[in-house]
Protein backbone atom coordinates (compact mmCIF):
# COMPACT_ATOMS: atom_id res chain seq x y z
CA UNK A 1 0.00 0.00 0.00
CA UNK A 2 1.65 2.86 -1.06
CA UNK A 3 0.13 5.80 1.71
CA UNK A 4 1.53 4.03 4.44
CA UNK A 5 4.83 4.17 2.73
CA UNK A 6 5.15 7.92 3.33
CA UNK A 7 5.10 7.28 6.83
CA UNK A 8 7.95 9.90 7.61
CA UNK A 9 6.05 12.95 5.76
CA UNK A 10 2.95 12.44 7.38
CA UNK A 11 4.39 11.57 11.13
CA UNK A 12 5.15 14.86 11.73
CA UNK A 13 1.57 16.23 9.88
CA UNK A 14 -0.22 12.98 12.21
CA UNK A 15 1.67 14.95 15.28
CA UNK A 16 0.96 18.59 14.37
CA UNK A 17 -2.81 17.43 13.81
CA UNK A 18 -3.06 15.51 17.48
CA UNK A 19 -1.56 19.40 19.16
CA UNK A 20 -3.85 21.46 16.89
CA UNK A 21 -6.35 18.98 17.85
CA UNK A 22 -5.42 19.18 21.48
CA UNK A 23 -4.93 22.97 21.82
CA UNK A 24 -8.82 23.13 20.05
CA UNK A 25 -10.07 20.71 22.79
CA UNK A 26 -9.00 22.96 25.81
CA UNK A 27 -10.37 25.68 24.31
CA UNK A 28 -13.56 24.45 23.29
CA UNK A 29 -13.71 22.47 26.91
CA UNK A 30 -12.37 25.98 28.80
CA UNK A 31 -15.11 28.37 26.32
CA UNK A 32 -17.17 26.85 24.64
CA UNK A 33 -18.35 23.75 26.22
CA UNK A 34 -19.10 25.51 29.60
CA UNK A 35 -22.01 28.07 28.13
CA UNK A 36 -23.37 25.16 26.20
CA UNK A 37 -24.01 22.76 28.96
CA UNK A 38 -25.30 25.53 30.82
CA UNK A 39 -28.02 26.47 27.96
CA UNK A 40 -28.00 22.40 28.06
CA UNK A 41 -29.16 21.97 31.32
CA UNK A 42 -31.36 25.14 31.75
CA UNK A 43 -33.27 23.81 28.82
CA UNK A 44 -33.71 20.81 30.52
CA UNK A 45 -34.79 22.58 33.76
CA UNK A 46 -36.93 24.32 31.54
CA UNK A 47 -38.83 21.43 29.83
CA UNK A 48 -38.86 20.03 33.49
CA UNK A 49 -40.75 22.70 34.85
CA UNK A 50 -43.20 23.13 31.96
CA UNK A 51 -43.60 18.93 32.39
CA UNK A 52 -44.47 19.97 36.24
CA UNK A 53 -46.16 22.56 35.41
CA UNK A 54 -48.62 20.84 32.54
CA UNK A 55 -48.68 18.04 35.11
CA UNK A 56 -50.89 20.57 37.70
CA UNK A 57 -52.78 21.70 34.95
CA UNK A 58 -54.14 18.52 34.13
CA UNK A 59 -55.11 17.67 37.91
CA UNK A 60 -56.46 21.15 37.92
CA UNK A 61 -58.40 20.36 35.19
CA UNK A 62 -59.11 17.19 36.46
CA UNK A 63 -60.52 18.73 40.12
CA UNK A 64 -62.69 21.41 38.03
CA UNK A 65 -64.34 18.95 35.55
CA UNK A 66 -65.16 16.56 39.11
CA UNK A 67 -66.31 19.80 40.14
CA UNK A 68 -68.63 20.39 37.59
CA UNK A 69 -69.95 16.82 37.30
CA UNK A 70 -70.76 17.60 40.70
CA UNK A 71 -72.62 20.77 40.37
CA UNK A 72 -74.29 19.17 37.19
CA UNK A 73 -75.02 16.26 39.03
CA UNK A 74 -76.68 18.18 41.77
CA UNK A 75 -78.33 20.78 39.33
CA UNK A 76 -79.68 17.11 37.88
CA UNK A 77 -80.78 16.85 41.33
CA UNK A 78 -82.56 19.68 42.04
CA UNK A 79 -84.14 20.00 38.85
CA UNK A 80 -85.84 16.77 39.45
CA UNK A 81 -86.97 17.78 42.78
CA UNK A 82 -89.07 20.77 41.22
CA UNK A 83 -89.92 18.56 38.60
CA UNK A 84 -92.00 16.49 41.56
CA UNK A 85 -92.63 19.17 43.88
CA UNK A 86 -94.71 20.36 40.94
CA UNK A 87 -96.00 16.83 40.40
CA UNK A 88 -97.32 16.78 43.55
CA UNK A 89 -98.46 20.33 43.56
CA UNK A 90 -100.49 19.70 40.55
CA UNK A 91 -101.58 16.48 42.07
CA UNK A 92 -102.93 18.30 45.41
CA UNK A 93 -104.68 21.00 42.80
CA UNK A 94 -106.23 17.96 40.90
CA UNK A 95 -107.45 16.36 44.12
CA UNK A 96 -108.85 19.33 45.49
CA UNK A 97 -110.65 20.58 42.62
CA UNK A 98 -112.15 17.16 42.14
CA UNK A 99 -113.12 17.14 45.68
CA UNK A 100 -114.73 20.32 45.60
CA UNK A 101 -116.47 19.33 42.25
CA UNK A 102 -117.77 16.18 44.23
CA UNK A 103 -119.32 18.42 46.99
CA UNK A 104 -120.68 20.87 44.61
CA UNK A 105 -122.41 17.39 43.08
CA UNK A 106 -123.45 16.36 46.11
CA UNK A 107 -124.98 19.27 47.52
CA UNK A 108 -126.99 19.93 43.89
CA UNK A 109 -128.29 16.10 44.63
CA UNK A 110 -129.33 16.89 47.54
CA UNK A 111 -130.98 20.35 46.83
CA UNK A 112 -132.79 17.96 43.86
CA UNK A 113 -133.67 15.01 46.15
CA UNK A 114 -135.46 17.93 48.79
CA UNK A 115 -136.96 19.33 45.58
CA UNK A 116 -138.50 16.10 44.44
CA UNK A 117 -139.41 15.69 48.19
CA UNK A 118 -141.03 18.60 48.24
CA UNK A 119 -143.31 18.10 44.79
CA UNK A 120 -144.03 14.88 45.72
CA UNK A 121 -145.45 16.03 49.19
CA UNK A 122 -147.12 18.50 47.54
CA UNK A 123 -148.67 15.92 44.99
CA UNK A 124 -149.41 13.75 47.84
CA UNK A 125 -151.51 16.19 49.58
CA UNK A 126 -153.44 17.41 46.27
CA UNK A 127 -153.91 13.50 45.56
CA UNK A 128 -155.27 13.40 49.63
CA UNK A 129 -157.39 16.47 49.04
CA UNK A 130 -158.61 15.65 45.56
CA UNK A 131 -159.56 12.03 47.02
CA UNK A 132 -161.06 13.52 49.90
CA UNK A 133 -163.37 15.71 47.74
CA UNK A 134 -164.30 12.85 45.63
CA UNK A 135 -165.50 11.18 48.52
CA UNK A 136 -167.11 14.08 50.22
CA UNK A 137 -169.21 14.09 46.66
CA UNK A 138 -169.74 10.90 46.05
CA UNK A 139 -171.00 10.20 49.30
CA UNK A 140 -173.49 13.38 49.20
CA UNK A 141 -174.69 12.30 45.30
CA UNK A 142 -175.01 8.65 46.90
CA UNK A 143 -177.15 9.94 50.33
CA UNK A 144 -179.30 12.68 48.04
CA UNK A 145 -180.22 9.54 45.81
CA UNK A 146 -180.64 5.60 46.87
CA UNK A 147 -179.72 4.19 43.68
CA UNK A 148 -179.28 0.83 41.09
CA UNK A 149 -175.74 -0.55 39.99
CA UNK A 150 -175.56 1.58 36.82
CA UNK A 151 -176.91 4.68 38.41
CA UNK A 152 -173.90 4.65 40.97
CA UNK A 153 -171.43 4.17 37.99
CA UNK A 154 -172.93 7.04 36.59
CA UNK A 155 -172.56 9.31 39.87
CA UNK A 156 -169.02 7.43 40.46
CA UNK A 157 -167.78 8.48 36.65
CA UNK A 158 -169.46 12.01 37.36
CA UNK A 159 -167.71 12.39 40.46
CA UNK A 160 -164.25 11.96 38.85
CA UNK A 161 -165.15 14.49 36.27
CA UNK A 162 -165.50 16.88 38.72
CA UNK A 163 -162.47 16.34 40.46
CA UNK A 164 -160.97 16.07 37.37
CA UNK A 165 -162.38 19.67 36.17
CA UNK A 166 -161.14 20.94 39.55
CA UNK A 167 -157.62 19.73 39.32
CA UNK A 168 -157.56 21.21 36.06
CA UNK A 169 -158.74 24.61 37.44
CA UNK A 170 -156.40 24.44 40.39
CA UNK A 171 -153.67 24.13 37.87
CA UNK A 172 -154.50 26.86 35.64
Amino acid sequence: MPQFEQVGVFSSLIFWSLVSFAILFVLLKKYAFPPILEALEERESKIRNDISSAEQLRAEGQKIKAELEAELKKAHEKANTIVQLAHDEAKKNQDKLLQETQAKIKQMQQEAEYEIQSSRNKLFNDIRNYAAELTVASVEKFLRKRLDDQTSQELINESIDEVIRSMEQSAN
